[in-house]
């Protein structure tokens, strides 16, 4: 009995070294952040990760204009819905008033589809009115320019790109003017409650957790998260990055989608 007792020890011990053995060889998920989404995307293009976790519109227009990159795109339903909103500090109600007044103008006369169309629809040619400024009053706008097509400079040197035609043409519609201030992404709200800027449009996305510290405007555009791979990949599915290098921007809404979904640091 006791043998038979000593050799069940043994058993267990076997299995239990069985698992450690697997669980060491089990490759580990990695999370490579960078600054810029398209920094990112370049990364996977030279094969330092194996995909990209991005806003889908964002991700899109990359490869769109990169034809060569060998580069597709696909959702996941394991992905929430985003919505965009734009942020403001929360003691600022007529700011807050002023521009959720605005958004739902412009949508009402038409002018946002317009818009959209441009960036996002078949892409016919759209200019947005200027502002007469008939209420004298300036707004500090912060983006992070390097994400288009909702904020990015062209070739002149100028900001484009969907928020910025948005928050003009609300600008145009309630009688204000607007100052773009490009702003890095990691230092974008604590630039807005330092007081350096009045109001941030930057594809960012609505988070219980932003709302802590920041009034959001109605949302103004829904998106979700693309997974970017190399043409040819075997990565098909949010679940096939487990054990893969993932390149993400950081502290955006897809660094924090798979570094949750991954329990990554």
């Amino acid at each position: 009995m006791k043998k038979a007792v000593r050799l069940s020890v043994i058993g267990i011990m076997i299995l239990a070294l069985v698992f450690a053995l697997a669980a060491c060889g089990k490759k580990k998920t990695v999370v490579k952040r960078f600054d810029t989404t398209p920094l990112a995307l370049l990364e996977l293009i030279n094969g330092g990760v194996d995909a990209v976790v991005a806003d889908s519109p964002v991700v899109l227009e990359f490869i769109k204009e990169n034809p060569n990159s060998n580069l597709e795109a696909f959702g996941d339903d394991n992905f929430e819905k985003e919505f965009y909103g734009i942020a403001m500090r929360q003691q600022d109600t007529d700011i807050h008033n002023l521009i959720n007044e605005g958004l739902r103008k412009v949508k009402a006369s038409g002018e946002y589809n317009k818009i959209f169309n441009f960036y996002f629809g078949d892409g016919t040619p759209h200019r947005v009115a200027e502002s007469k400024n008939t209420l004298n009053r300036t707004l500090n706008v912060a983006m992070d320019m390097a994400y288009a097509p909702f904020e990015s400079i062209n070739q002149q040197g100028e900001p484009e790109g969907f928020d910025v035609d948005l928050i003009r043409a609300i600008a145009a519609e309630m009688g204000f003017a607007v100052n773009l201030i490009n702003t890095d992404w990691n230092g974008i709200i604590p630039s807005l409650l330092a007081g350096n800027s009045d109001l941030i449009i930057s594809a960012m996305t609505i988070t219980e957790e932003r709302a802590k510290s920041v009034t959001f405007s109605d949302p103004y555009f829904e998106a979700t998260q693309y997974i970017a791979v190399k043409k040819g990949s075997n990565i098909k599915s949010l679940a096939d990055l487990e054990g893969k290098k993932i390149g993400v921007q950081l502290n955006t809404t897809g660094d924090f989608a798979v570094s949750e979904r991954f329990n990554v640091k």
